[in-house]
């Protein structure tokens, strides 16, 4: 993929790459490794994929590592679980 494709005309990535990335971001979307993070694999009603994360105490304020694990195919075998990715800025 070239730097402009999809790009409108005098965009520049390279421009707002920081000076010490080896990449930009074009860089990244046109490399087939990363191509494939982007297309799933999953269709409607297949597992999802199991995961763990540490579980975070905010009812102070504050970050608190717990001691506590969330693990994705656990708590799917009790219940629903809607995962919600985004930005919250």
């Amino acid at each position: 993929m070239a730097d402009n494709d999809n790009l409108p005309e005098g965009f520049n990535w390279r421009a707002i790459t920081p000076d010490d990335s080896p990449k930009t971001p074009m860089d990244i979307m046109s490399d087939p490794i990363h191509k494939g993070l982007a297309t799933t694999t999953l269709a409607q009603g297949d597992l999802a994929y199991d995961f763990e994360s540490r579980i975070y105490d905010y009812s102070d304020g504050t970050e608190k590592v717990t001691p506590e694990l969330f693990r994705l195919a656990q708590v799917a075998k009790e219940k629903p679980v809607a995962l919600i990715f985004g930005s919250y800025t």
